[in-house]
């Protein structure tokens, strides 16, 4: 089957169930939806269940200055197609439901978006930062992020924290 009749055929399908906050669009083997926050799991599980889109290849987190978006990359196993589901989401606090029950690999980017950009994740199982240290102060990936030189001591000044 000709790669383009199978990118018609989901484009065709996922508009007759879902509405997009804009068009969907094709580019180089992806397909890109945005949606709202609200309706996002239940685009997930229908790409997921009825789809056939059952691996999660990449997520990422990124600060317009004016929202958060979040961007999943989901893979069908049978072609070389990339559904990207993105939604976006209050710059203050910027809270999405969790997609790592559903591809198990997005609880570590969530976790990075959430360590560097402060982005919340509903019901995720390990929200925790990833790589900087749980007394780091701020998300260094945001627009508005000031860095503090943090303060390092060697084990030789012996200080009782």
């Amino acid at each position: 089957m000709d790669v383009i009749i199978i990118q018609d055929e989901i484009i065709n399908k996922l508009k007759n169930v879902f509405t997009f906050d804009e068009e969907l669009y094709e580019f180089e083997g992806r397909i890109y939806m945005k949606i709202s926050s609200d309706k996002l799991r239940d685009l997930a599980l229908f790409v997921r269940n009825e789809l056939g889109f059952t691996y999660g290849d990449m997520a990422y987190g990124t600060d317009t200055k004016e929202v958060m978006e979040m961007s999943w990359y989901v893979g069908h196993p049978e072609s070389h197609l990339l559904l990207v589901l993105r939604s976006s989401g209050d710059r203050e606090k910027p809270i999405f439901p969790t997609l790592s029950d559903l591809w198990e690999g997005f609880g570590w980017h969530e976790r990075e978006a959430y360590d560097l950009l402060g982005i919340d994740f509903t019901d995720h199982k390990d929200l925790r930062r990833i790589y900087l240290p749980d007394n780091w102060e701020g998300h260094p990936l945001r627009e508005d992020y000031v860095y503090k030189r943090p303060k390092y001591y060697k084990p030789e000044d012996n200080l009782n924290v």
